[in-house]
């Protein structure tokens, strides 16, 4: 169990919270679940012995866990997946609190795989190297999946009539 004060906690709580928040949301698709996943998440962190040799390292491990903890959450035999546009449009938490709802929505409608480098290189503003550690996949596979997702995303974005 790891050894921390409140205010070190606080500071922790406070420099993860709309990273895990934003991940969690991407896949359950309404707030009160990714505040649960939140919740899941620092716990783990708290009850985790992982000693983090950097800042960076720390964020990965709690990126790679939150995606885990969601992936769970969404396996539940006793929870159905129901997305909400409403709940989308209007709980989104994302950085600078500037959101292109209708672009969120069709990111949140890609494919896990997909969503996840989107979600990291676009809204986390991770470098490919470091999404390729965190999702143990290659670099390469890091630039493939954004190439199909960016794909996918014109694909939609022409279909509901917001291509630029």
């Amino acid at each position: 169990m790891r050894q921390i004060s409140n205010s070190n906690f606080i500071t922790k709580y406070y420099l993860y919270k709309k990273t895990i928040y934003n991940i969690a949301f991407t896949y359950v698709h309404n707030s009160f679940d990714a505040e649960d996943i939140v919740q899941d998440v620092f716990m783990k962190y708290l009850n985790s012995n992982e000693t983090f040799q950097t800042l960076d390292n720390e964020r990965f491990w709690i990126v790679r866990v939150t995606i885990n903890t969601a992936k769970s959450y969404l396996r539940k035999t006793w929870k159905q997946r129901v997305v909400l546009n409403d709940d989308i449009v209007n709980n989104v938490e994302a950085k600078d609190d500037v959101v292109n709802n209708e672009m969120f929505e069709i990111v949140c409608s890609l494919p896990h795989k997909y969503k996840e480098v989107i979600l990291l290189y676009y809204y986390e503003n991770m470098k490919i190297n470091d999404i390729s550690k965190t999702l143990n996949i290659t670099e390469s596979n890091v630039k493939k999946r954004l190439e199909r997702a960016r794909n996918l995303i014109k694909e939609k974005e022409i279909k509901n009539g917001l291509f630029r």
